[in-house]
């Protein structure tokens, strides 16, 4: 309750005999704290940006559904048990890095009756065009968007020139699929070199380590989230 809420600034009844200074509460509002580290925090968060302690329980309901799509990947058969082991190891780190995050990661086609046409879709794909970049996203800031692709024979490309081994390799993979979908997800580019969210991932530093956001990022996506749900629900 506000300031204002707690006034009452009628004119003085003499029948009630109640003074000014007695109708009106000047008691402080109490603001919360994280449990852990008591670092003050604002009532909507999920996480604590201190120390990353989860605040409250996340609701399942105001998901985000995110296809991994990768069907645009050729694979020769002689290759194909090794490919599927690397990515379902990148899959594991990705999805790790999304568990406090409200969003169903999916490589199925995402089911039209549950989400309809609402979800973000993330291609992963090769071709022959050289390109600059790993993967591009649609975004806006603090917005859901819905469209990402992944050069996977960029990664690829990247991996063999830095003599990358399978697990660095799953990482970068990992990490680069983490970076597009944080971008549909309202997220910007971070001036830290070692943050998911770095302008351009080096590919040195991205592939010693599976991807992770921290605790602000974490609440923003979240606060996207939670915005385009509530649009969607309140539109005709």
């Amino acid at each position: 309750m506000s300031l204002f809420e707690r006034l009452d600034l009628t004119k003085y009844n003499r029948k009630l005999k109640l003074t000014l200074s007695e109708r009106i509460d000047l008691t402080r509002t109490p603001r919360p704290r994280c449990r852990a580290c008591r670092l003050r925090i604002q009532p909507h968060w999920e996480f604590c940006p201190s120390c990353g302690l989860t605040l409250i329980k996340l609701d399942t309901e105001f998901r985000h559904c995110v296809w991994i799509d990768m069907l645009g990947m050729e694979v020769q058969p002689e290759n194909k048990e090794a490919i599927n082991a690397l990515f379902i190891d990148a899959f594991s780190k990705l999805y790790g890095a999304f568990r406090g995050i409200d969003i169903f990661l999916t490589s199925d086609s995402p089911d039209p009756k549950e989400w309809g046409e609402d979800f973000t879709h993330v291609y992963i794909f090769a071709d022959n065009q050289p390109v600059d970049y790993l993967g591009i996203a649609s975004f806006r800031p603090y917005m859901i968007t819905n469209r990402a692709i992944i050069r996977i024979d960029q990664v690829f490309c990247a991996s063999y020139r830095k003599n990358l081994s399978t697990n660095n390799l799953s990482n970068l993979i990992a990490n680069t699929i983490a970076h597009e979908i944080g971008h549909t997800l309202g997220l910007d580019h971070s001036i830290l070199p070692t943050d998911v969210m770095h302008d351009g991932l080096d590919y040195t530093i991205h592939s010693l380590m599976p991807p992770s956001f921290h605790a602000e990022q974490i609440n923003l996506m979240n606060a996207a989230i939670r915005r385009h749900k509530a649009s969607k629900s309140s539109s005709p």
